[in-house]
Order: C-alpha cells, then structure tokens, then sequence
C-alpha cells in the first residue's frame, strides 16, 4: 500500500481531507434522490415522477459541465416539498441499502490505516449532512456537509449556504485546518472530479481517485498520486 504521508511528517497534526461521492463510493447525489422518493411516494406516483429522471438528467450533466455548483442546486431542487423529517428518518436506511454497497474496499482500507496513523478523517462532501452522517459515524470521521434549508416541516429544495464544490471546498478545508491546527503541508486530501482540484491543491499530499480526464490531466502534470478503485 502506498504511504498516505511520509512517515517523517508523522510529528505533524495531519487530516486526511476525502470527498465522497466517486471517492469513497461509486455514488452521486441522483440516487438518494431517488431512494427517498421511492419510498415515500406511492408506487404509481413514483413512476411517473421516475419517468422524469432521464431528461433532468441530461439537463443536469450538462450543467454540471458549466457548474458543479448549479447542477446541484438544480438536483436539491427536486427535495422541495418533502417531509423533512419523514426522509430523514431514512438516512440510516439509505445508507444501509444504497451506500454500503457501493463504498470502494480500497477506500475502507486507507481510511483505516490513516486512522491508525493518527490521522483525522474529515469527510468534505457536496452530499447533504443527514445523508453522510451514517458513514462519518461508521468511518469515525469529521463531517463537512451542506444542509437542506426547511420550512414548515419540509424542504423548500434549496441550501442552507452555497453547494459543497469548488472554491467551496477549499475554504472549508482551510477553515477547518485553523480551527484544529492541522498543517495542510502535512496532511493529504482524495477526489475524482475537476470540482476537488481546489480543495486537492491546498494539501501537500494530494491524491486523485479514479479521475476523470480533467483531474487526470493535472494530476499527472503536476506529479500527484493516482489510484484506482474498484467494487469488488
């Protein structure tokens, strides 16, 4: 296995800085989307509403292409009118059901032999909060997540701040490192998309986890880690 950070560094109050979604887990936002709305809806309603999905879909990649930060606006959009606390109640559900399968082995095993470094685990994810708590908890790590706003017990489909991407990111990072005392030179960070780069390039250990082309790019230009996660 590959040193996650040099052990000469080990003195060092070190975090390890993970995204999720195409990180951890071979996931997106979409699927608990669609989990909580299968569950909740009734099943006529829910195929209709399902039968939706693949032209927002496409709008959404598109999207995505020009602004991570829009496309997952316009995905939190569709929780609009949803009972806040009826969906949060499946948070443990959805991460049973959708997440455990899909979370990467290699990943587990990093995150385990990090934390046995004496690494923090801090999870900086574009993935609502209540979504991600089950595996932070399962992972024994810190969580940096956005939040759904709600109004009259239930979600009115837009942010509680700005969408968990980008620059976004990066600040939170940063933000949490002067609050902890982490030595970001010291400490590494792991991401799939170009929308990690900014939280990658303020670690002195970036790593790219199945990168797309973009981040793939820049991650062999600049002489970064790059793994390859698999289910098994």
């Amino acid at each position: 296995m590959r040193a996650p950070v040099p052990a000469a560094q080990a003195s060092a109050a070190r975090a390890a800085y993970v995204d999720v979604d195409g990180t951890l887990a071979r996931t997106n936002i979409v699927g608990p989307l669609i989990y909580f709305h299968r569950r909740i809806m009734q099943p006529i309603l829910h195929k209709l509403w399902l039968a939706t999905i693949p032209p927002r879909g496409l709008y959404w990649l598109l999207l995505d292409k020009i602004s991570r930060e829009a496309s997952n606006r316009a995905i939190y959009a569709c929780y609009a009118g949803l009972n806040a606390a009826q969906v949060k109640a499946l948070a443990q559900d959805c991460h049973r059901d959708f997440w455990t399968p899909r979370l990467y082995p290699q990943a587990l095993e990093r995150m385990r032999a990090l934390k046995a470094e004496g690494v923090a685990i801090v999870l900086v994810t574009g993935s609502i909060d209540f979504l991600v708590e089950p595996l932070a908890r399962d992972l024994g790590a810190e969580l940096i997540a956005p939040s759904l706003e709600e109004k009259n017990g239930c979600f009115t489909g837009n942010l509680n701040g700005p969408p968990l991407a980008g620059r976004h990111k990066e600040d939170a990072v940063r933000k949490h490192a002067r609050e902890k005392g982490i030595d970001l030179a010291a400490s590494c960070a792991y991401g799939d998309a170009i929308g990690d780069l900014p939280m990658l390039q303020c670690v002195g250990h970036p790593v790219a986890i199945n990168p797309g082309s973009r981040l793939h790019a820049i991650a062999r230009k600049r002489g970064w880690a790059v793994e390859k996660w698999r289910i098994s």
